[in-house]
């Protein structure tokens, strides 16, 4: 069968933050608002994003909506007939692995995914994961060790062959790109190997774990990838790699004072999710050192493969832990760093939060009044964060644009922010009575091996949370 679509103007492979993941969840809707559909949305390229006939395992923020807030106990939060809904969701994934019209994609991310997952991950081989641990889950709903598995392998199944077609089986993010070669290739990969559970979890761990027994180290893995990539014929014309972010400048990790001392709170913790971790100041500093260091070394070895290769000159970098920084309130305190969507709506990138706001004919609402460059998870980025990431990688690209309608565009269609809902408020509410009250030691909370409908909102937190910390 010949290969479709060759020579797209733009494709893009890498993890969540490219995907468009927003809440620790993937659905069709994230994936158009994903700040590579945001670029060729807006400069009218063909850009296929995945059509997921269904969310893949769960979402999030449906789950925050529909919280039963009437009977609620510190004890006893949960998530009514989540499990019910996971069940199903798996189920209907087995039975109807496919669904979509297209026989590929042009944004190839994959949530969940690690350096060496775009070139060993196909969808011959997700299939194959889905069914092993399908096999091991009588009970229909994989143990909690394994969800993170099932996430992307459901993903990267659908994802990398949505026709199911028998050519097409085998190839990884990477073949494909070697086989429709784009004009323009944007890469965003290597979150997934520690820096989302520093942010997410507020563990003190290296942001660049050892790596994978098989795989190799995290910095081997990129040399495989940078040879790829140094590969690739003149028809791809340029390559934009994003460097890895400012970690300690995600919302999720929430200063416990307003004192400041040269950019960083004294301690932090994180917010969605109901422990009671904290990082100091002193823990924070050499985490986002080490990023700087990690960055450096990428974009070194990415170069090296280029002028080895004969090739140099293509990849362009966006360093992302600099764009983070240039808008970091949360730890900067300094007004102009926020970011000014309309005359009405700012952005920053504290944790959300609500407050009531009146609209002509005297209406009473809840409406955003912190936060929002951030999602529910205080990780991925929001509808409107995407849009600020599109417009920098089109300033990065020398890509006219109209940034402020960019913004605008995507703060309305992201529900999350445009139609507040004031549950979050109240879980997070709930949350921080629950770290209080672990502080002074009066509660502790047990993580499930299998999640059920009685499970505390924590282990059901835990399992959303896997597909990036596996």
């Amino acid at each position: 069968m010949p290969i479709p679509r060759p020579r797209p103007k733009l494709m893009a492979i890498g993890d969540s933050l490219a995907q468009g993941c927003r809440s620790l969840s993937v659905t069709a809707d994230y994936c158009s608002q994903s700040w590579p559909a945001r670029i060729a949305q807006t400069k009218d390229f063909e850009f296929i994003v995945p059509d997921f006939p269904r969310p893949i395992l769960y979402d999030l923020e449906f789950e925050v909506r529909h919280f039963d807030t009437a009977t609620l106990d510190l004890n006893k939060l949960r998530f009514s007939g989540i499990v019910d809904r996971l069940v199903t969701n798996f189920h209907d994934w087995r039975a109807n692995p496919s669904g979509s019209n297209f026989p590929c994609f042009d944004n190839l991310a994959l949530a969940g995914a690690r350096v060496y997952d775009l070139y060993k991950r196909s969808a011959s081989s997700s299939a194959q994961e889905v069914e092993e641990i399908a096999a091991a889950s009588p009970l229909g709903l994989p143990s909690l060790a394994k969800i993170g598995d099932l996430h992307i392998a459901i993903n990267g199944r659908f994802t990398l062959n949505p026709g199911q077609i028998a050519e097409f089986a085998n190839f990884t993010s990477l073949d494909w790109v070697e086989a429709r070669l784009p004009e323009t290739l944007l890469v965003q990969i290597g979150h997934n190997h520690g820096l989302f559970g520093v942010g997410f979890e507020g563990v003190d761990q290296s942001v660049t774990t050892p790596g994978d027994p098989t795989e190799g180290d995290y910095f081997d893995q990129w040399a495989i990838l940078a040879d790829r990539l140094a590969k690739l014929p003149g028809d791809v014309k340029q390559i934009v790699v994003t460097t890895l972010p400012k970690v300690s400048a995600v919302a999720n990790l929430r200063p416990q004072t307003d004192r400041r001392d040269q950019g960083y709170a004294l301690s932090y913790e994180p917010v969605f999710i109901p422990i009671a971790r904290i990082l100091t100041e002193e823990q924070l500093r050499p985490r986002d050192a080490s990023i700087r260091a990690a960055n450096a070394r990428i974009q070194q070895i990415l170069l090296d493969a280029e002028n080895a290769a004969g090739t140099g000159g293509r990849i362009k970098f966006l360093d992302v832990y600099n764009l983070l920084d240039q808008i970091d309130f949360k730890n900067s305190l300094d007004q102009a760093r926020r970011v000014r969507i309309d005359p009405a709506s700012i952005i920053d990138n504290r944790y959300l939060h609500g407050g009531p706001k009146f609209s002509l004919p005297f209406q009473l609402r809840e409406a955003i009044d912190r936060g929002g460059f951030n999602s529910i998870d205080g990780m991925h980025l929001s509808g409107a964060g995407y849009a600020f990431f599109a417009s920098e990688v089109m300033k990065l690209l020398g890509l006219a644009h109209d940034r402020s309608a960019l913004l605008e565009q995507g703060f309305r269609q992201d529900f999350l922010l445009s139609e507040y809902p004031v549950e979050l408020d109240i879980l997070i509410g709930f949350f921080d009575a629950l770290r209080t009250l672990q502080h002074v030691g009066h509660t502790s909370l047990q993580l499930d091996s299998q999640l059920t409908n009685d499970s505390h909102l924590f282990s059901v937190l835990q399992h959303m949370a896997a597909p990036f910390t596996r």
